[in-house]
């Protein structure tokens, strides 16, 4: 939970400047220091960055002679560099300075430091683990409630903001304050029963248009889950779904029914299968998804999906896809993310796909003092079907595509992020290739407590089961809306 707030950074200072002690002479390390913590001081962390790292330019000559001073310009600098949004600089320094710290409170005030430099860096696991010592000081326990709601934990995430504040009222900085306001209203928000209603709109250049709405509850319950990290969150719920071409149109009404729990600290499932008619047609719909993930380093997953193919001549042949998918994804620290996913596909007329997706992620880079980070990821997709021709669907017997993509991230608050992707590649259909586009974004935000919303929106070239090739294009708009009661 990044924060997106100048103000909420500025209040770093108060740890950095108060809880680190500074050797008593009048080095030049030790001047540039007390310059950095003065600038941090008048929300100048641009300018703080720099003396801190003047002053370790100075230290590295004798860094025997310097070790105390050492200790606070990385720490220093680890603050500074988080307020500014640049998070490895962050990670690197308190990395270097946790073993410096051996002083309880100097480590307590180090390892607060790198969880939140860890947080920042998409890492929570670690970041819980680095704080779990040092629960009974308010910033630890803080930082180890946002990596627990992160995760998923939130009856973990209470617990640790109960250490927070047993009052209920922060006893401390304003900018520490405001992060545990924050904090809790996602977690009460996360643990609460909530009606979710969705709205999804598509439509391509073959005039093939989908309309889909759904309304589900979801309620907090015990059993399948470890109570110490999450309830069980039980879910029941209706989708409605209008199909149209120019040969006609068609509707399929559903319920669903399942669950969602986390067992332990590395394994999260959901379980939904429901019932669903169209005219005559009546069928079973599965939507089932593992997730093992022991470290912030690798993780796996597996899933299976069931549901009818959303076009009016595979409604009218009756046509299900049955999808069986197995994947995981590996990090190199500073490097980025690689994910793998293989998948099989049976329909209901005979054909079998096996398909593989590839995506490498390279680390984002985040831009100074502005709460907005720049990325790239290459995506890579192919697959090959056994049955041509097809019974309503798009079918190639063997397709392939490769795009890269940029992505811009930007935290308007604590509370909302955008999220834009524009890819350009190509795709090859049966040996002839074109080019491709595909552009899409979303807007997440949580207005507290009253309500949780996400809007999605995307144009693309890119084939899919409604058509493909030279010429296609597709559009789609949809959101959600999450409503606690």
């Amino acid at each position: 939970m990044k924060s997106g707030s100048l103000a909420l950074a500025g209040g770093l200072c108060a740890l950095a400047v108060s809880q680190l002690a500074l050797a008593e002479h009048d080095t030049a390390p030790a001047r540039d220091i007390r310059a950095g913590r003065l600038a941090l001081q008048q929300n100048h962390p641009q300018a703080a960055l720099n003396a801190f790292n003047s002053a370790l330019e100075g230290i590295q000559n004798a860094p025997e002679q310097y070790s105390s001073d050492r200790l606070a310009a990385l720490s220093g600098k680890g603050y500074a560099a988080l307020w500014l949004g640049n998070d490895h600089q962050a990670y690197r320094a308190y990395a270097r300075a946790l073993p410096l710290a051996q002083k309880p409170k100097d480590r307590q005030v180090v390892s607060t430091g790198l969880a939140r430099a860890l947080i920042a860096n998409g890492r929570p696991i670690a970041a819980y683990n680095q704080v779990q010592p040092y629960l009974q000081d308010a910033p630890a326990a803080l930082q180890s409630a946002i990596a627990a709601n992160l995760l998923n934990w939130n009856n973990t995430a209470a617990r640790d903001l109960a250490l927070t504040a047993p009052t209920g009222v922060y006893e401390g900085p304003d900018w520490q304050a405001r992060l545990f306001r924050i904090t809790r209203n996602y977690v009460d928000f996360a643990l609460r029963p909530k009606l979710r209603l969705g709205f999804h709109y598509s439509s391509d250049s073959d005039s093939n248009i989908n309309q889909v709405y759904s309304a589900d509850a979801l309620w907090p319950g015990q059993w399948l889950s470890a109570a110490k990290l999450n309830p069980t969150f039980w879910q029941a719920g209706f989708q409605q779904t209008q199909v149209s071409d120019p040969t006609g149109q068609v509707g399929l009404s559903a319920i669903r029914a399942g669950w969602t729990a986390v067992p332990n600290r590395n394994w999260q499932y959901t379980v939904l299968g429901g019932l669903g008619t169209s005219r005559n047609w009546t069928y079973a719909t599965v939507h089932a998804l593992a997730l093992y993930q022991p470290s912030d380093s690798w993780g796996l997953d597996a899933s299976a999906d069931r549901e009818p193919i959303r076009t009016y001549a595979a409604v009218q042949n009756h046509i299900l896809v049955n999808t069986l998918s197995f994947g995981g994804f590996g990090r190199l620290r500073d490097i980025g993310t690689l994910s793998a996913t293989y998948f099989h596909q049976s329909f209901s007329d005979n054909n079998q796909r096996n398909g593989l997706v590839i995506r490498a992620t390279p680390e984002f880079l985040s831009l100074g003092r502005w709460p907005i980070s720049l990325g790239v990821q290459g995506y890579y997709r192919q697959y090959h079907s056994s049955t041509v021709p097809y019974s309503g669907y798009f079918n190639p017997r063997n397709y392939r595509e490769a795009l890269g993509y940029l992505i811009y991230v930007q935290k308007f608050s604590p509370y909302w992020t955008l999220r834009f992707y524009s890819g350009f590649g190509s795709q090859t259909i049966d040996g002839a290739t074109s080019g491709v586009q595909d552009y899409f974004g979303t807007l997440t935000g949580l207005i507290a407590p009253y309500c949780a919303v996400s809007l999605t929106g995307g144009y693309s070239t890119i084939a899919n089961a409604y058509g493909g090739g030279p010429g296609y294009h597709r559009s789609y708009f949809g959101g959600e809306i999450s409503i606690p009661f």
